[in-house]
């Protein structure tokens, strides 16, 4: 192969595509398409979940600009993959919903919405009778709508993008990837039953990664794995994407029932923080199903993207729960990182960059 991608789900498929579509040879490995399942929502979203002002506070106001205006990029681009598509994939661009669960936050999410608008980015601050007017939601003290979200079904875009990606010629290896030994002429890939030599690697998944790729291993810890699935009571009304302003929870509610996931870089809160959650939701109880989602974020909240020093090997991870947020971006950045040798990824997503406690 001319590259390798190692990897799964969104960002694996959306870098093989861009790769293939620039005339490379591609393999993906430890990936098949026909057996996956997307890990966590399907929310393309501009901000990695946190108030604007606290982000800001953070990285600086122009690095936070960036982050959003690479969802931006990255909207469009999924907005014209699901186009060329023709396929149903559930695309809905009807925005998202930042939830504040104290005042504190609420003050921030209030100073957020000035500052995006004076950055370019359309949204609306709603205090809580305002909340509780338009949406059956009780107990959040402020809301902030971010215009330009948007929602997928994880599923349909994951065999859309399967498919796409098997037409334009792209082999698949599925089966466990032992370790990849890297030097400046090339890079190997150990597999389960073999060897895959390549002249570039890129690690592109929403799956853990810090144990094939050491150097990134201390900006990355587990992402806490747990997810609900609870059926809406009949009539309720809700945002249709929200997440808190902690960047603890998110949801996607689709066909009368509610996704919920934990996507707090942190151990996160257990099953249990989710139950309590939901019960500020018009939810029924008794329909509640359980389950883990193993993955890894990035320390700091942002993805981790772009070329790795000194050797042909780029990473596109930590994405977490919402990797439809930034995965087509990135596949862009890392496609031209890998082959071109330049890397245009903004500095706050850099694979080199210091991370900061966003």
């Amino acid at each position: 192969a001319d590259v390798a991608v190692v990897g799964s789900g969104l960002p694996a498929l959306a870098a093989a595509l861009e790769l293939s579509r620039r005339g490379a040879k591609v393999a993906v490995l430890g990936s098949a398409p026909a057996e996956e399942r997307p890990v966590g929502l399907g929310l393309a979203l501009l901000g990695p979940g946190r108030p604007y002002s606290r982000v800001a506070r953070a990285i600086g106001r122009s690095e936070a600009r960036l982050v959003w205006a690479a969802g931006c990029e990255n909207h469009l681009r999924l907005r014209a993959l699901v186009e060329e598509a023709r396929r149903d994939c559930g695309y809905a661009p009807r925005g998202s919903f930042l939830l504040a669960r104290d005042r504190a936050e609420a003050a921030d999410l209030a100073e957020s919405e000035d500052m995006l608008r004076d950055d370019g980015f359309p949204g609306e601050f709603l205090d809580h009778y305002m909340l509780e007017t338009r949406f059956d939601l009780s107990g959040f003290p402020g809301a902030y709508w971010a215009a330009e979200d948007a929602e997928i079904d994880g599923p349909l875009l994951l065999g859309a993008l399967g498919d796409w990606a098997r037409a334009a010629g792209v082999g698949f290896e599925p089966g466990p990837v032992r370790a990849i030994l890297a030097d400046p002429w090339g890079v190997t890939v150990e597999l389960e039953g073999g060897q895959t030599r390549a002249a570039a690697v890129l690690v592109a998944t929403d799956g853990p990664v810090g144990g094939l790729v050491p150097e990134i291993r201390p900006m990355l810890r587990p992402a806490h794995p747990a997810r609900l699935r609870v059926r809406l009571l009949d009539g309720a009304l809700l945002p249709g994407a929200a997440r808190t302003a902690d960047g603890r929870i998110a949801w996607q509610g689709g066909e009368g029932s509610l996704l919920l996931a934990a996507t707090d870089a942190s151990t996160g809160p257990p099953h249990e923080s989710l139950e309590d959650f939901a019960t500020r939701i018009p939810v029924d109880r008794a329909s509640l199903r359980r389950w883990d989602e193993p993955g890894e974020v990035s320390v700091d909240g942002l993805p981790i993207v772009g070329r790795l020093p000194g050797r042909p090997l780029a990473v596109a991870c930590g994405f977490g729960a919402l990797s439809a947020g930034l995965a087509f971006a990135a596949a862009r950045w890392a496609a031209d990182a890998v082959l071109s040798g330049a890397d245009p990824t903004p500095g706050p997503l850099r694979a080199t960059r210091p991370p900061a406690a966003v």
